[in-house]
């Protein structure tokens, strides 16, 4: 009997372990993030990066707020907590540009284009990560023949890569550490010398 549980243990590990040679990977749990609270700002109303990456913030845990007067309410102070974020979309874009072109002015070639550059504010607006940059590109052949598919093509492409560069941000946003949270004591000035005091005020 026991011989039989560790023949069918061995036979388990054994699966796990060819299911990792051949890239596969056991889905992991949310990330876990250092804030409580986030507010995304500077996108369109109708951005479906900025609802899919709503839905994955919330998703690991964190409160989408509308505005930060928001998560100080609801952290029931009356200071902006420091578990509070502000995600600032700088550009939020989505192109199909032609590529390649016949002889005879007939699109051959396009390119999917999908692209993020955001920076991260502290709840008191001090700089936590400055502009940041993610941009992805599919290339996709073209047939006039079958436009409505080739439509559908790029859409596909676009919601690919939409779902990738979230969860580019969300490894960002997991990185935070809870002491980058606060915003770093502003730096004093160096302490001046006699000489240095004696010399600026004989100028």
């Amino acid at each position: 009997m026991q011989r039989r549980h560790l023949l069918t243990g061995l036979s388990a590990t054994l699966a796990l372990a060819s299911l990792g040679g051949c890239g596969f990977q056991l889905r992991r749990g949310p990330k876990v993030m250092a804030f409580r609270t986030i507010q995304l700002t500077g996108f369109a109303s109708t951005s479906p990066l900025a609802s899919e990456l709503a839905r994955a913030l919330e998703a690991s845990g964190v409160d989408v707020v509308d505005s930060t007067l928001q998560a100080t309410q609801a952290a029931g102070t009356s200071q902006v907590p420091t578990s509070h974020l502000v995600f600032e979309a700088l550009r939020d874009s989505r192109d199909l540009v032609v590529v390649t072109k016949t002889a005879y002015g007939q699109v051959r070639d396009m390119s999917v284009r999908t692209g993020v550059r955001f920076r991260i504010l502290r709840g008191d607006g001090s700089e936590l990560l400055g502009p940041t940059q993610v941009d992805l590109a599919r290339d996709l052949s073209y047939n006039e023949r079958d436009a409505l598919a080739k439509q559908d093509e790029a859409a596909a492409l676009q919601r690919s890569m939409q779902t990738d560069i979230v969860n580019q941000v969300l490894r960002r946003l997991a990185a935070i550490q809870p002491a980058q949270l606060t915003s770093p004591a502003p730096a004093t000035a160096a302490p001046v010398s006699a000489v240095q005091a004696a010399s600026q005020a004989g100028r």
